[in-house]
């Protein structure tokens, strides 16, 4: 299967009625399921934990590069999975 990865073009806020591409509780299930601390996976993603905490709530953006990092690292497989939980709208 092919994987696909989308090229986000967008500046991401939430504050102040901006859009988050990142479905915060969605992706914690995932990180607490797999047992992996979440400062090995931004360390696996070249994140400092910080870094890696502002994307996770919204604040920042994971890039191409992170998301299929934590794809592999969190056993995410299907395309439908991927996209609910990086690439909601809160705008819509």
């Amino acid at each position: 299967m092919a994987i696909v990865m989308y090229e986000i073009h967008r500046i991401k806020t939430t504050k102040g009625g901006g859009t988050k591409m990142t479905n915060e509780k969605l992706l914690e299930q995932k990180i607490a399921q797999s047992g992996k601390k979440k400062g090995y996976l931004a360390s696996k993603c070249g994140l400092s934990r910080q870094g890696f905490k502002n994307c996770v709530k919204g604040d920042a953006m994971f890039n191409t590069s992170h998301i299929k990092i934590l794809c592999a690292e969190l056993n995410i497989t299907s395309l439908e999975e991927r996209e609910a939980i990086f690439f909601v709208d809160s705008d819509v």
